[in-house]
């Protein structure tokens, strides 16, 4: 395997129940490395949500969230800027749904269940930004090196997650990736790290998301 990626295959990712018993989730990444809910700096998982209710609270935390599953939610926002409070529905294809972990939501479905993916920065260290590509045929996606604006210990900070599977050439070795693996592109020395080449024989997504530390 290239030393620039690595794979994180999602069926290989354990699944947790919440305590309230309304979802699962799979955790695909943390960092940094054997943090936990309390402490990490950026967090990226999936989450099955079974039934309504109340979105868990996570203060000092950065959401993006986007539905890749079902009919979608209703989001019930309680209290904005305004001191008003605010009603949304997400859906498949909807851009990613930004806010504050210390915002109260409760959510209805709009069928029986969803699939949601999360990313997850901590105000003042992270900053996340996710966008959707289409791939029907073939995508070309240049890497390139940021580490000067990165601290030493930064992690990667671009990752690609296919909707449906996909082969991937990077440097010359084909990579298949299943639903929902996700990818990591790691940062080098170099002023350009690659090409990464995607190839779909039917029309996909893939969502690409870039994490970048804040500078001090």
């Amino acid at each position: 395997m290239n030393p620039n990626i690595q794979i994180i295959r999602y069926e290989e990712c354990e699944s947790s129940l919440w305590k309230n018993g309304g979802g699962s989730t799979k955790q695909l990444l943390i960092w940094p490395k054997g943090a936990n809910l309390s402490n990490f700096d950026f967090r990226i998982s999936i989450a099955t949500i079974s039934s309504d209710g109340p979105f868990s609270l996570f203060h000092g935390i950065d959401r993006q969230l986007c539905i890749l599953e079902g009919e979608g939610v209703k989001l019930h926002i309680k209290g904005n800027d305004l001191g008003q409070s605010d009603e949304i529905v997400l859906r498949p294809n909807d851009p990613p749904f930004c806010f504050s972990g210390e915002t109260q939501i409760e959510s209805k479905l709009l069928d029986n269940q969803i699939l949601d993916f999360n990313v997850m920065t901590r105000r003042g260290n992270y900053t996340a930004r996710i966008e959707r590509i289409e791939c029907n045929g073939k995508v070309q996606i240049e890497t390139k090196d940021n580490s000067a604006h990165q601290p030493t210990n930064s992690q990667p900070t671009q990752f690609l997650m296919p909707l449906a599977p996909i082969s991937c050439i990077y440097q010359g070795e084909k990579i298949t990736l299943q639903s929902y693996d996700l990818l990591q592109l790691a940062e080098t020395k170099n002023t350009t790290v690659g090409c990464l080449t995607l190839i779909s024989r039917q029309a996909t997504q893939l969502i690409h998301v870039f994490i970048e530390a804040n500078q001090p």
